[in-house]
C-alpha cells in the first residue's frame, strides 16, 4: 500500500534584491521610529531645551567681543562675559524703547490716516459691484461687537493665556542669558567636562566635530546679524524716504524677520508694500516693492556668499524643507533656530567622514576667532552644467580614472591607432 507523501512547497526564496528591499523598508522604520521618539522627548523638554539652544546661538554671536575684552582690553573672562551680555541687553531695551517712542508720537497722525483710508474704503465699497451702503456697514459693525460681547470670556480666556506664554518667554529668556554667559565665560571647562565621556581617538575626533560646529555657528549667527541690519536700514530708507508710518517698529519687526531664511525678507517686504499702499497710495506702494525686490536680491546673490562662504552654505531645497519643517514642529522658534544647527550638523558629518571642511583648523587655526574663508580649503567652485543630467559626483569621477589606470585598459590603448 503505497503512502502519499505531501511534499512541502518550496519557499519563496530570499533573493539578494528581495534582502535588500527588506533593509530598506526596516531602515526607513526605524528613521521614523526615532524621529517620532525625538519629537516627542523634545516636546517635552522644549520650555528648557529652547532656552538653552538659544543660549548657544547668543555665545557663539557675542563670541568676538567677548574675546576683545578678555584678550585686548585684559578683563578677567566673568568680569569680560558679564560685560558683554549687559551690552547686549543694553542694546536690545535701547531699541525696543526707541520704537516704543516712535509709536507712541506717530499714533496720532496714523488715526488721522486711518480715519481718512476708511473713508476711502467706505466711498469705495460704496460704488463698487457689491452695492454696500451705509446701512449695511453699519450692521456689519453692530454684528462685529454683538460677536465681541457674546465671546467674552473665550476672549478673557485667551488673554490669560497669552501673559501665561508672555510669562514663559520671559523665564526662558533669563536661562538663555544664563546659558550665554557661562559659555563665553567657561565654555572651554564646560566642553572639557563633556569629552570625559570618550576615550583614546574618539574624543579627539568629537572635539574637532564640536570646533568645526561651533565656526559654522558663530559665522551663521554673525552673517544674519549682518544681513538682517543691512536688509532692515536698507528698506527702512526706502520707508523713511516715501514718509510711510512706523518706519523705526519696522526696521525692528523686518530684522526679527529675516533671521528666518529664505521667507523672512520676503514677509517684511510684504509688510512695508502693504503700509505703503494702505496710507500713500498704488504708485508708492510699487515703488516700495521694487526696493523690496532690489534689497533681497543684493542680500541673497551678494552678501551671504561674499560673507558665509561656500564652506557653511546648504542647498535652498534644504533650507526650504528644514524650515517648513522646524515651524511645523515648533512654530516661529523652529524656523529661526532649525537651519544654523542643520548646517552645524552637516559641517560636523563632513568631518566624521573625512571631508574637512575647515582643514585650517588642523594647521592652528582658532575655532574662536577665525573666519570659515580662512579655514575652509581653497577650492574653485564649480559651475554647475547647463544640461540636466551632466552633473557627475567626484567617486565616479575617480572610479573612471582607476578602471582606466588598469594594465588591461591601457595595453588596449596603447594597441588602438593612433590618429
Amino acid at each position: 500500500m503505497s503512502t502519499l507523501h505531501h511534499e512541502k512547497p518550496p519557499a519563496l526564496p530570499l533573493t539578494r534584491s528581495l534582502r535588500q528591499v527588506a533593509a530598506v523598508a526596516l531602515l526607513v522604520v526605524l528613521v521614523f521610529a526615532a524621529g517620532w521618539v525625538v519629537v516627542q522627548v523634545f516636546g517635552a523638554v522644549s520650555q528648557v531645551l529652547i532656552p538653552i539652544i538659544v543660549g548657544v546661538l547668543l555665545a557663539a554671536l557675542l563670541m568676538p567681543a567677548m574675546l576683545l575684552l578678555n584678550h585686548r582690553v585684559h578683563m578677567p573672562r566673568h568680569l569680560a562675559a558679564g560685560v558683554t551680555v549687559v551690552g547686549l541687553l543694553a542694546l536690545i531695551g535701547g531699541t525696543i524703547f526707541y520704537a516704543g517712542r516712535s509709536i507712541a508720537g506717530g499714533i496720532s497722525n496714523v488715526s488721522d490716516s486711518l480715519g481718512k483710508v476708511l473713508d476711502k474704503a467706505e466711498e469705495w465699497l460704496a460704488t463698487s459691484p457689491f452695492g454696500v451702503d451705509q446701512q449695511q456697514l453699519q450692521n456689519l459693525l453692530a454684528e462685529g461687537r454683538a460677536w465681541v460681547t457674546a465671546h467674552t470670556s473665550s476672549l478673557s480666556s485667551g488673554a490669560l493665556n497669552a501673559t501665561t506664554t508672555v510669562g514663559t518667554a520671559a523665564v526662558g529668556a533669563v536661562l538663555a542669558l544664563i546659558v550665554t554667559f557661562f559659555l563665553l565665560a567657561e565654555g572651554d571647562r564646560i566642553l572639557s567636562w563633556m569629552l570625559m565621556v570618550f576615550r583614546g581617538p574618539t574624543r579627539t575626533k568629537v572635539r574637532e566635530t564640536i570646533r568645526r560646529s561651533w565656526v559654522t555657528l558663530g559665522s551663521w549667527a554673525r552673517t544674519q546679524v549682518i544681513v538682517s541690519a543691512v536688509d532692515a536700514v536698507g528698506i527702512g530708507i526706502g520707508a523713511a524716504i516715501l514718509g510711510l508710518p512706523f518706519v523705526v517698529p519696522m526696521i525692528v519687526i523686518t530684522f526679527l524677520l529675516c533671521f528666518i531664511p529664505m521667507v523672512g525678507a520676503t514677509l517684511a517686504g510684504i509688510m512695508f508694500v502693504l503700509v505703503a499702499l494702505l496710507f500713500k497710495g498704488l504708485v508708492p506702494a510699487l515703488i516700495m516693492l521694487g526696493i523690496v525686490v532690489v534689497v533681497v536680491h543684493l542680500e541673497g546673490n551678494l552678501m551671504q556668499p561674499l560673507l558665509m562662504g561656500k564652506a557653511v552654505n546648504l542647498h535652498p531645497l534644504v533650507v526650504l524643507l528644514g524650515v517648513a519643517t522646524g515651524t511645523y514642529l515648533l512654530g516661529l522658534t523652529g524656523a529661526l533656530l532649525t537651519v544654523p544647527f542643520m548646517a552645524a550638523i552637516n559641517v560636523g558629518y563632513k568631518y566624521w567622514v573625512g571631508r574637512d571642511p575647515f582643514p585650517g583648523l588642523d594647521a592652528g587655526g582658532s575655532a574662536l576667532s577665525g573666519s570659515p574663508r580662512k579655514l575652509a580649503p581653497h577650492r574653485k567652485s564649480s559651475k554647475l552644467p547647463q544640461q540636466v543630467g551632466a552633473v557627475t559626483p567626484d567617486w565616479i569621477q575617480k572610479e573612471r580614472v582607476l578602471e582606466k589606470s588598469t594594465p588591461s585598459e591601457v595595453e588596449e590603448e596603447s594597441a588602438a591607432p593612433q590618429d
